[in-house]
Protein backbone atom coordinates (compact mmCIF):
# COMPACT_ATOMS: atom_id res chain seq x y z
CA UNK A 1 0.00 0.00 0.00
CA UNK A 2 1.70 3.12 -1.00
CA UNK A 3 0.02 7.03 -0.88
CA UNK A 4 -0.22 8.86 -3.58
CA UNK A 5 1.95 11.42 -1.92
CA UNK A 6 4.51 10.05 0.20
CA UNK A 7 6.59 7.09 0.47
CA UNK A 8 8.41 5.38 3.79
CA UNK A 9 12.15 6.72 3.91
CA UNK A 10 10.99 10.45 2.25
CA UNK A 11 12.55 13.35 4.04
CA UNK A 12 8.65 15.62 5.05
CA UNK A 13 8.00 18.72 7.05
CA UNK A 14 5.16 20.91 7.70
CA UNK A 15 3.57 22.96 5.41
CA UNK A 16 4.93 26.05 7.48
CA UNK A 17 8.29 25.54 6.52
CA UNK A 18 10.03 27.63 4.45
CA UNK A 19 11.97 24.68 2.83
CA UNK A 20 10.35 22.77 -0.12
CA UNK A 21 11.41 20.00 -2.57
CA UNK A 22 14.73 21.03 -4.06
CA UNK A 23 15.19 24.47 -2.36
CA UNK A 24 17.18 23.63 1.13
CA UNK A 25 19.39 26.68 0.65
CA UNK A 26 17.08 29.33 1.83
CA UNK A 27 18.73 31.45 5.02
CA UNK A 28 16.20 31.32 7.73
CA UNK A 29 15.53 35.06 9.96
CA UNK A 30 13.55 36.01 11.74
CA UNK A 31 12.79 33.42 15.01
CA UNK A 32 14.39 30.37 13.92
CA UNK A 33 13.44 28.44 17.39
CA UNK A 34 9.95 27.91 16.07
CA UNK A 35 10.91 26.38 12.71
CA UNK A 36 9.39 23.02 12.66
CA UNK A 37 11.91 19.87 12.50
CA UNK A 38 12.88 17.72 9.06
CA UNK A 39 10.65 14.40 9.45
CA UNK A 40 11.53 10.73 7.72
CA UNK A 41 8.03 8.75 7.10
CA UNK A 42 8.88 5.59 9.07
CA UNK A 43 4.71 4.43 8.60
CA UNK A 44 1.68 5.23 6.15
CA UNK A 45 -1.59 4.36 7.41
CA UNK A 46 -5.18 4.46 6.03
CA UNK A 47 -7.27 6.92 8.19
CA UNK A 48 -10.63 9.20 8.72
CA UNK A 49 -9.97 12.86 8.27
CA UNK A 50 -12.20 15.34 9.41
CA UNK A 51 -12.33 19.14 8.54
CA UNK A 52 -15.77 21.55 9.03
CA UNK A 53 -17.22 17.88 10.19
CA UNK A 54 -16.93 16.54 7.17
CA UNK A 55 -15.50 13.01 6.86
CA UNK A 56 -13.03 11.85 3.89
CA UNK A 57 -10.31 8.80 3.62
CA UNK A 58 -6.66 9.85 4.06
CA UNK A 59 -3.15 8.82 5.01
CA UNK A 60 -1.89 8.88 7.84
CA UNK A 61 2.01 9.20 8.80
CA UNK A 62 4.37 8.04 11.43
CA UNK A 63 7.00 10.31 11.37
CA UNK A 64 10.25 10.59 13.33
CA UNK A 65 12.90 13.34 13.81
CA UNK A 66 15.57 13.87 16.32
CA UNK A 67 14.91 16.34 18.78
CA UNK A 68 17.82 17.63 20.98
CA UNK A 69 15.79 19.14 23.98
CA UNK A 70 15.19 15.72 25.29
CA UNK A 71 18.00 13.98 23.20
CA UNK A 72 15.74 11.54 21.48
CA UNK A 73 14.17 10.59 18.45
CA UNK A 74 10.73 11.59 18.16
CA UNK A 75 7.94 10.07 16.93
CA UNK A 76 4.32 11.45 15.84
CA UNK A 77 1.51 10.68 13.45
CA UNK A 78 0.59 13.52 11.32
CA UNK A 79 -2.12 13.75 8.60
CA UNK A 80 -1.08 13.90 4.40
CA UNK A 81 -2.49 17.44 4.06
CA UNK A 82 -0.15 18.90 7.04
CA UNK A 83 2.84 17.63 4.98
CA UNK A 84 4.68 18.89 1.80
CA UNK A 85 7.93 16.71 0.70
CA UNK A 86 11.62 18.00 1.01
CA UNK A 87 13.71 14.78 -0.61
CA UNK A 88 12.05 12.17 -2.40
CA UNK A 89 13.64 8.59 -0.55
CA UNK A 90 15.97 7.12 -3.84
CA UNK A 91 18.09 4.34 -1.83
CA UNK A 92 17.83 2.09 0.87
CA UNK A 93 21.47 0.76 2.48
CA UNK A 94 22.29 -2.70 1.52
CA UNK A 95 21.40 -4.83 4.29
CA UNK A 96 24.45 -6.87 3.08
CA UNK A 97 26.90 -4.13 3.35
CA UNK A 98 26.29 -3.18 7.34
CA UNK A 99 27.81 -4.78 9.65
CA UNK A 100 28.00 -3.74 13.76
CA UNK A 101 30.04 -1.16 14.75
CA UNK A 102 29.58 0.88 11.54
CA UNK A 103 28.95 4.70 11.60
CA UNK A 104 24.96 5.33 10.31
CA UNK A 105 23.82 8.45 9.60
CA UNK A 106 19.88 9.83 10.02
CA UNK A 107 19.00 10.82 6.84
CA UNK A 108 17.96 14.43 7.46
CA UNK A 109 21.70 14.57 8.82
CA UNK A 110 23.05 16.34 5.08
CA UNK A 111 20.36 18.78 4.58
CA UNK A 112 20.48 19.74 8.54
CA UNK A 113 24.36 20.37 8.30
CA UNK A 114 23.72 22.49 5.55
CA UNK A 115 21.00 24.61 7.28
CA UNK A 116 22.21 28.86 8.16
CA UNK A 117 20.55 31.48 9.72
CA UNK A 118 21.19 34.81 9.59
CA UNK A 119 21.18 37.85 12.04
CA UNK A 120 21.14 40.99 11.78
CA UNK A 121 23.57 43.31 14.39
CA UNK A 122 23.58 46.67 15.29
CA UNK A 123 26.44 48.82 16.64
CA UNK A 124 25.79 52.42 17.88
CA UNK A 125 28.83 54.52 17.24
CA UNK A 126 30.36 56.84 14.61
CA UNK A 127 32.19 54.85 12.51
CA UNK A 128 29.40 53.31 10.66
CA UNK A 129 26.41 55.69 12.12
CA UNK A 130 23.90 52.47 13.37
CA UNK A 131 24.09 50.37 9.93
CA UNK A 132 23.24 46.82 11.07
CA UNK A 133 25.65 43.89 9.85
CA UNK A 134 24.16 40.78 8.60
CA UNK A 135 25.83 37.67 10.31
CA UNK A 136 25.16 33.97 8.77
CA UNK A 137 25.58 31.02 11.15
CA UNK A 138 24.95 27.65 10.99
CA UNK A 139 21.53 27.00 12.06
CA UNK A 140 22.13 23.05 13.92
CA UNK A 141 18.84 22.45 15.96
CA UNK A 142 17.94 19.62 14.75
CA UNK A 143 21.23 18.17 13.87
CA UNK A 144 21.18 14.30 14.59
CA UNK A 145 23.95 12.36 16.30
CA UNK A 146 25.98 10.00 14.80
CA UNK A 147 24.90 6.56 15.20
CA UNK A 148 26.42 3.16 15.65
CA UNK A 149 24.73 -0.03 14.30
CA UNK A 150 24.13 -2.96 17.07
CA UNK A 151 21.53 -5.05 14.61
CA UNK A 152 19.32 -6.02 11.72
CA UNK A 153 16.40 -7.37 12.23
CA UNK A 154 12.70 -7.89 10.66
CA UNK A 155 9.71 -5.23 11.46
CA UNK A 156 7.52 -6.78 14.08
CA UNK A 157 4.21 -3.97 13.57
CA UNK A 158 2.04 -3.99 16.67
CA UNK A 159 -0.87 -3.25 14.24
CA UNK A 160 -2.31 -5.20 11.52
CA UNK A 161 -1.34 -4.62 8.01
CA UNK A 162 -4.25 -5.74 6.03
CA UNK A 163 -8.06 -5.41 6.31
CA UNK A 164 -10.50 -8.66 7.45
CA UNK A 165 -10.78 -8.98 2.97
CA UNK A 166 -6.57 -9.48 2.93
CA UNK A 167 -6.12 -5.59 1.60
CA UNK A 168 -3.35 -3.39 2.85
CA UNK A 169 -4.21 -0.82 4.85
CA UNK A 170 -0.86 -0.18 6.84
CA UNK A 171 2.70 0.18 4.90
CA UNK A 172 6.09 -0.57 7.18
CA UNK A 173 10.05 -1.04 6.29
CA UNK A 174 10.44 -4.65 6.05
CA UNK A 175 13.77 -4.34 7.91
CA UNK A 176 14.39 -2.18 11.61
CA UNK A 177 17.99 -1.21 12.62
CA UNK A 178 18.86 -1.11 16.21
CA UNK A 179 21.13 1.86 16.99
CA UNK A 180 23.09 2.77 19.36
CA UNK A 181 24.18 6.71 20.53
CA UNK A 182 25.64 8.62 23.18
CA UNK A 183 23.31 10.68 25.59
CA UNK A 184 25.03 13.56 26.97
CA UNK A 185 22.09 14.57 29.08
CA UNK A 186 22.04 11.79 30.59
CA UNK A 187 25.88 10.48 30.38
CA UNK A 188 24.71 7.42 29.06
CA UNK A 189 24.24 5.39 25.90
CA UNK A 190 20.99 4.81 24.07
CA UNK A 191 19.30 2.45 22.08
CA UNK A 192 17.04 3.01 19.24
CA UNK A 193 14.75 0.94 16.69
CA UNK A 194 14.81 3.06 13.32
CA UNK A 195 13.25 2.00 9.96
CA UNK A 196 16.33 1.12 7.21
CA UNK A 197 14.79 3.77 5.19
CA UNK A 198 15.48 6.00 7.20
CA UNK A 199 19.00 5.91 7.76
CA UNK A 200 22.56 6.29 5.54
CA UNK A 201 25.86 4.61 5.77
CA UNK A 202 28.90 6.68 6.58
CA UNK A 203 31.57 5.80 4.84
CA UNK A 204 34.87 5.21 6.78
CA UNK A 205 38.02 7.62 5.40
CA UNK A 206 41.30 5.72 5.17
CA UNK A 207 43.87 6.15 7.67
CA UNK A 208 46.04 6.69 4.96
CA UNK A 209 43.93 9.76 3.35
CA UNK A 210 44.21 11.50 6.48
CA UNK A 211 47.90 11.38 7.20
CA UNK A 212 48.86 12.48 3.18
CA UNK A 213 46.59 15.22 3.61
CA UNK A 214 48.08 16.39 7.00
CA UNK A 215 51.30 15.95 5.87
CA UNK A 216 50.11 18.62 2.39
CA UNK A 217 48.61 20.76 4.99
CA UNK A 218 52.15 20.65 7.28
CA UNK A 219 54.32 21.23 5.05
CA UNK A 220 52.22 24.14 2.80
CA UNK A 221 51.79 22.26 -0.58
CA UNK A 222 48.75 21.70 -3.09
CA UNK A 223 46.52 19.44 -3.72
CA UNK A 224 44.76 18.11 -7.26
CA UNK A 225 40.83 17.11 -6.02
CA UNK A 226 39.02 15.25 -8.22
CA UNK A 227 35.03 14.26 -7.79
CA UNK A 228 32.55 12.79 -10.09
CA UNK A 229 31.29 16.09 -11.54
CA UNK A 230 34.77 18.13 -10.82
CA UNK A 231 38.15 18.60 -10.80
CA UNK A 232 40.28 21.55 -9.58
CA UNK A 233 43.41 22.74 -7.64
CA UNK A 234 43.13 24.19 -4.39
CA UNK A 235 45.86 24.77 -0.82
CA UNK A 236 44.37 22.68 1.91
CA UNK A 237 44.31 24.51 5.05
CA UNK A 238 42.42 22.19 7.90
CA UNK A 239 40.22 18.86 7.80
CA UNK A 240 37.15 20.03 9.66
CA UNK A 241 34.61 17.10 11.10
CA UNK A 242 30.72 17.47 11.51
CA UNK A 243 27.94 15.22 12.17
CA UNK A 244 29.76 11.86 11.21
CA UNK A 245 31.16 13.84 7.97
CA UNK A 246 34.81 15.31 7.26
CA UNK A 247 35.65 17.91 5.22
CA UNK A 248 39.21 19.36 3.69
CA UNK A 249 39.16 22.98 4.04
CA UNK A 250 40.89 24.50 1.41
CA UNK A 251 41.74 27.68 -0.88
CA UNK A 252 40.69 26.64 -4.74
CA UNK A 253 42.85 28.55 -7.41
CA UNK A 254 38.86 27.92 -9.56
CA UNK A 255 37.22 29.72 -7.46
CA UNK A 256 39.38 32.19 -5.71
CA UNK A 257 37.63 31.00 -2.60
CA UNK A 258 38.15 28.62 0.80
CA UNK A 259 36.04 25.90 -0.06
CA UNK A 260 35.21 22.60 2.06
CA UNK A 261 35.38 19.41 0.16
CA UNK A 262 33.92 16.20 1.04
CA UNK A 263 36.41 13.42 2.14
CA UNK A 264 34.76 10.48 0.90
CA UNK A 265 36.12 7.74 -1.18
CA UNK A 266 34.70 9.00 -4.03
CA UNK A 267 37.10 11.71 -4.15
CA UNK A 268 40.30 11.70 -5.04
CA UNK A 269 43.14 14.05 -3.42
CA UNK A 270 46.43 14.04 -5.25
CA UNK A 271 49.79 15.59 -3.92
CA UNK A 272 51.43 18.30 -6.62
CA UNK A 273 54.52 20.10 -6.49
CA UNK A 274 52.91 23.48 -7.50
CA UNK A 275 48.95 24.57 -9.13
CA UNK A 276 50.80 26.72 -12.17
CA UNK A 277 53.21 25.48 -14.81
CA UNK A 278 54.00 29.05 -15.77
CA UNK A 279 53.67 33.01 -14.78
CA UNK A 280 53.92 36.44 -15.92
CA UNK A 281 55.59 38.82 -16.39
CA UNK A 282 58.98 37.33 -15.15
CA UNK A 283 60.82 41.21 -14.60
CA UNK A 284 63.97 39.87 -16.83
CA UNK A 285 65.31 42.98 -16.51
CA UNK A 286 69.23 41.09 -16.31
CA UNK A 287 68.61 39.77 -19.96
CA UNK A 288 65.90 42.24 -20.86
CA UNK A 289 66.39 45.92 -19.39
CA UNK A 290 63.16 46.72 -20.72
CA UNK A 291 60.86 43.45 -19.03
CA UNK A 292 59.82 45.89 -16.48
CA UNK A 293 58.00 48.46 -18.90
CA UNK A 294 54.09 48.24 -18.96
CA UNK A 295 54.67 47.60 -22.87
CA UNK A 296 56.42 44.81 -22.25
CA UNK A 297 54.64 43.21 -20.08
CA UNK A 298 51.21 43.76 -21.40
CA UNK A 299 52.80 41.90 -24.41
CA UNK A 300 54.50 39.06 -22.46
CA UNK A 301 50.57 38.57 -20.78
CA UNK A 302 48.98 38.39 -24.18
CA UNK A 303 52.14 35.52 -25.30
CA UNK A 304 51.22 34.14 -22.11
CA UNK A 305 47.34 34.13 -22.77
CA UNK A 306 47.84 32.59 -26.25
CA UNK A 307 50.22 30.03 -25.20
CA UNK A 308 47.81 28.51 -22.66
CA UNK A 309 44.79 28.77 -24.66
CA UNK A 310 47.14 26.38 -27.12
CA UNK A 311 46.50 23.97 -24.76
CA UNK A 312 42.77 25.33 -22.96
CA UNK A 313 44.68 25.71 -19.59
CA UNK A 314 42.64 27.93 -16.74
CA UNK A 315 44.30 30.75 -16.56
CA UNK A 316 44.06 32.79 -13.16
CA UNK A 317 44.82 36.84 -13.08
CA UNK A 318 45.62 39.32 -10.58
CA UNK A 319 43.28 42.19 -11.93
CA UNK A 320 43.42 45.71 -11.07
CA UNK A 321 40.01 47.37 -11.89
CA UNK A 322 39.15 50.81 -13.01
CA UNK A 323 38.72 51.83 -9.12
CA UNK A 324 42.17 50.45 -8.21
CA UNK A 325 40.85 47.40 -6.66
CA UNK A 326 42.72 43.88 -6.93
CA UNK A 327 41.08 40.96 -7.44
CA UNK A 328 42.19 37.47 -8.27
CA UNK A 329 40.03 35.55 -11.16
CA UNK A 330 40.22 32.29 -12.59
CA UNK A 331 38.80 32.09 -16.62
CA UNK A 332 38.33 29.46 -19.27
CA UNK A 333 36.84 29.48 -22.67
CA UNK A 334 39.07 32.80 -23.10
CA UNK A 335 40.11 34.85 -26.04
CA UNK A 336 42.14 38.10 -26.96
CA UNK A 337 40.06 40.69 -28.25
CA UNK A 338 41.57 43.87 -30.04
CA UNK A 339 38.91 47.24 -29.96
CA UNK A 340 39.39 50.72 -30.72
CA UNK A 341 38.51 53.26 -27.90
CA UNK A 342 38.63 56.45 -29.85
CA UNK A 343 41.92 56.62 -31.73
CA UNK A 344 43.41 54.06 -29.22
CA UNK A 345 43.86 50.17 -29.48
CA UNK A 346 42.97 48.46 -26.58
CA UNK A 347 43.32 44.48 -25.86
CA UNK A 348 41.03 42.97 -24.02
CA UNK A 349 40.54 39.61 -22.02
CA UNK A 350 37.53 37.71 -22.76
CA UNK A 351 36.24 34.84 -21.12
CA UNK A 352 34.27 32.96 -18.59
CA UNK A 353 34.97 33.92 -14.91
CA UNK A 354 34.59 31.19 -12.35
CA UNK A 355 34.23 33.67 -9.64
CA UNK A 356 31.40 35.53 -11.19
CA UNK A 357 29.87 32.64 -12.83
CA UNK A 358 29.19 34.29 -16.24
CA UNK A 359 31.21 36.08 -19.01
CA UNK A 360 34.16 38.91 -18.04
CA UNK A 361 36.05 41.22 -19.74
CA UNK A 362 39.14 42.68 -19.01
CA UNK A 363 41.93 45.13 -20.05
CA UNK A 364 45.19 42.91 -20.28
CA UNK A 365 47.25 46.50 -19.63
CA UNK A 366 45.17 46.28 -16.61
CA UNK A 367 46.48 42.78 -15.70
CA UNK A 368 49.00 43.01 -12.82
CA UNK A 369 50.06 39.43 -13.30
CA UNK A 370 49.04 35.71 -14.98
CA UNK A 371 49.35 32.29 -13.93
CA UNK A 372 48.47 29.37 -16.07
CA UNK A 373 47.21 26.77 -14.23
CA UNK A 374 48.35 23.07 -14.58
CA UNK A 375 44.69 21.75 -15.39
CA UNK A 376 42.66 21.91 -18.36
CA UNK A 377 38.80 22.83 -19.09
CA UNK A 378 38.63 20.71 -22.06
Amino acid sequence: MESKFFSIGDIVTLKVHPYSNGSTEIIISGDHVMLPPLMVIAEIYKSKQSFSGVKSDTYKYRCTWFSPKPYKFIFAEIDEDDLKLILKSTSTINRNYLKRGDKIAFKTASIELGKKKSSLNYEDNSVNAGVGRTVINSLLSFLPPVLQLVDIEPHKSKHALTDKKLIPIRNVSALDVKVNLFDPTDDKISGYTLPLEALELIEEVEETTFLALSQVIKRSGFVNIKTEKTETLAKPRNIAYRGGYYFLRAYDYLSNKVEEFDIVQATTFAKIKSPFIAEVPKFDIVHKPEAATPEFIATEIADAIKDALASLSYIRIKYKNRNDQLSHRTLKNYNIINVKEGSFDVTYLVGYCLLRQDNRSFRVDRIQSLQKLDLSFK
